[in-house]
């Protein structure tokens, strides 16, 4: 009891730092909104091509960007939690000092776009990879293990995009054993990809622990020796890190609740957007965070 209660203290005390560093630096946030304005017009631009070679361009175009973009960020990130460190160490100590320091963290996106974008380019696609093929697996397995509903495929996919009424005729016209076949594949598929989340997820912070290593050797084995460091931490910390991941699942789920209710107005919508793109930042603080603070 005394340890588990001794480990939620310290969950608490690494949630709160994270806010704080989120709130002091909100600078770590503008580059996110840039690149997700940037990325609807590219997306966009993707959609419109009708010639297979120039929508292959556009796709890859899409990926290195994406690429690009978390390399520089991530970095970003990093450099706020080494800011955060050196303030508590009395480094800047007016405020102005800090505010000054707090806006510098914008110039260190593109050296992290320079100095990380091969090691993260490589991890994001072998991660992607192996995403899909244990979602595939778990997909397979499932159809062995648990009930069909009977629902065609097809029409399930256009109930997605659906009007909340359509949705509604549709479930009403479901059967009950339909519904409960429904509900053990959507908490299947919900668990697999929580898990896959759990065991990954500090490796995007263990590629940018690579000051002793060589980095050409990093590069071509990136996303194998991060996968190592991540999964080493996680043993180590196993239930700080469950902590992490179950206090992030339900600020998603607090988030989804709130978009449904922002989405009544155009207003109340950009706001959940906002929210939205701050909550992510403070995610991906927090997990930096834990790593950078827990790894020795």
């Amino acid at each position: 009891m005394c340890y588990n209660q001794t480990m939620s203290l310290k969950n608490s005390n690494f949630i709160q730092k994270a806010f704080d560093i989120t709130k002091e630096n909100i600078i770590l946030a503008q580059p996110f909104i840039i690149f997700m304005i940037v990325l609807s017009f590219t997306l966009a631009g993707l959609a419109m091509q009708a010639n297979s070679i120039s929508y292959i361009v556009f796709l890859i175009t899409n990926i290195l960007l994406c690429c690009a973009f978390f390399s520089g960020w991530f970095y970003m990130i990093k450099q706020g939690i080494y800011l955060d460190k050196r303030i508590q160490n009395g480094e800047y100590r007016k405020p102005e000092d800090r505010a000054s320091a707090s806006l510098a963290l914008s110039k260190e996106f593109f050296p992290g776009v320079g100095e990380y974008f091969l090691q993260v380019t490589t991890t994001i696609t072998i991660y992607v990879i192996f995403y899909f093929l244990v979602m595939f697996l778990f997909y397979k397995l499932g159809q062995h293990i648990l009930p069909n509903p009977h629902i065609d495929i097809n029409k399930l996919y256009s109930i997605a995009n659906a009007s909340p009424a359509e949705v509604q005729k549709f479930v009403y016209g479901l059967s009950f054993e339909q519904l409960r076949a429904i509900n053990l594949w959507m908490i299947f598929m919900g668990s697999t990809m929580c898990a896959f989340s759990f065991v990954t997820m500090f490796i995007f912070p263990a590629i940018y622990d690579t000051k002793d290593r060589n980095k050409k050797e990093f590069f071509l084995f990136a996303p194998f020796l991060a996968f190592k460091r991540n999964i080493v931490f996680i043993f180590k910390n196993f239930f700080g890190s469950l902590g992490i991941i179950l206090f992030l699942l339900f600020l998603n789920t607090v988030l989804s609740i709130l978009s449904l209710i922002f989405n009544l107005n155009i207003v109340l919508a950009i706001i959940g957007l906002l929210i939205s793109f701050y909550f992510i930042t403070y995610g991906l603080v927090l997990i930096f965070l834990y790593y950078e603070e827990r790894k020795n």
